[in-house]
C-alpha cells in the first residue's frame, strides 16, 4: 500500500509489481487532485505521471481508492496527506493483524516534507508500534 506520489512511492510500487506483489494506491485526494499536488510538480513530473498512470493501468480500478470516496469529506482544518498516512497505516494494521505491519520508508531522515509527509508516516507507525525500516536514499 502506498499513495503513488512523484519519487520513492512510485518507486517502490513498481518494484513491488515486478516482485509479483500485490499493490494497492490509496489516494488522500480525488485522481486530478492528487496527480496536481503530489506528482506534477516534481521535477519530470509528466515523466511521473505517465508512470503513475502505468502503475494504475497494471492494477485496475479495484486497487486504487481515493480518500474522499472511501472516507468522506475532510473536516475542517484536517490536512489530506495527515489523514492519508493515518489511512495507510490503518489498512497495513487492520491487514497485518494480529502482528505488527512493517512499515518501509525511503526517507532521508529529515522533517522538510511537510504535514503528512514521511517524517508523519514514521512517526506514526512508530506510535502504534509499527516495524518501521527507514531506507535513506544517500546510502544507495
Amino acid at each position: 500500500m502506498t499513495q503513488g506520489a512523484a519519487g520513492g512511492d512510485i518507486v517502490f510500487a513498481e518494484a513491488a509489481l515486478a516482485r509479483g506483489a500485490r499493490l494497492r494506491l490509496l489516494l488522500p485526494l480525488d485522481e486530478n487532485e492528487f496527480v496536481a499536488r503530489s506528482i506534477l510538480p516534481a521535477e519530470d513530473g509528466v515523466a511521473w505521471r505517465d508512470r503513475f498512470d502505468a502503475l494504475l493501468r497494471r492494477i485496475g480500478a479495484a486497487g486504487c481508492s481515493e480518500a474522499p470516496v472511501a472516507l468522506g469529506d475532510l473536516a475542517d482544518g484536517d490536512d489530506p496527506f495527515v489523514r492519508g498516512n493515518r489511512w495507510l497505516l490503518d489498512e497495513a494494521f487492520a491487514a497485518a493483524s494480529p502482528q505488527a505491519p512493517q512499515v518501509v520508508c525511503l526517507w532521508d531522515g529529515r522533517g522538510g516534507d511537510g504535514p503528512g509527509g514521511t517524517a508523519h508516516l514514521v512517526a506514526e507507525a512508530r506510535r502504534r508500534g509499527g516495524d518501521v525500516v527507514v531506507i535513506d536514499p544517500a546510502n544507495l
